[in-house]
């Protein structure tokens, strides 16, 4: 088992290393990363170097402006691949603005087409998302604990434990805990191939 994939330092190291990559690799400099994300090109340059920790939100819109999804780019800072990722080496982070802990439950470097992640949202805790491009993901969403509030253009939907979601994210999107005790779902994400 992989002792680091749990360290929060750790983590936070590839996040910016993955991001710089991601940039890189799609030959975007950090000006026309910042219009495409919305975020400005003084925090990205920031986060690269490690100088500030990125929030939910802004992690969030760095993906978009990336091409690829949160889930995704936690998927890709794992340093090997495994086929049985037990809990203890599944990566976590948490957002320190919202207090929003995210945990990767899917093995990185399968090649599946699907992402699964456990979201624990704090109590008042919102947290919003742009839309990635269409027709490329869609996910479901299925409560395990508390009520999360999913909001999606005009929609709004009270998800308790046992129920599922099925949505895609061509449109922005909001994750939201109205009450006073926490919340915590699981997100299966799916890309979908090209037609």
């Amino acid at each position: 088992m992989n002792e680091k994939s749990s360290d929060p330092d750790q983590i936070e190291a590839r996040i910016a290393q993955r991001l710089r990559a991601r940039r890189e690799a799609l030959d975007l400099t950090l000006e026309q990363l910042a219009e495409r994300a919305g975020v400005s090109r003084a925090m990205i340059s920031r986060i690269e170097r490690r100088e500030s920790s990125p929030t939910a939100a802004v992690l969030g819109r760095l993906c978009a402006g990336l091409d690829i999804t949160l889930s995704g780019l936690m998927a890709a800072i794992e340093e090997k691949s495994l086929v049985l990722l037990p809990g203890k080496a599944q990566p976590q982070w948490r957002d320190p603005e919202t207090g929003f802990e995210r945990r990767a439950v899917t093995p990185a470097g399968t090649g599946s087409m699907v992402e699964i992640v456990e979201g624990r949202l704090p109590p008042g805790a919102r947290i919003a998302y742009p839309a990635l491009p269409a027709n490329a993901y869609d996910q479901h969403i299925l409560g395990q604990d508390g009520i999360l509030i999913f909001e999606s253009g005009d929609d709004r939907f009270a998800i308790q434990a046992g129920d599922c979601l099925h949505c895609a994210l061509d449109q922005p999107h909001a994750f939201a805990n109205e009450t006073t005790a926490p919340c915590r779902y699981l997100v299966i994400i799916a890309r979908r191939k090209p037609s």
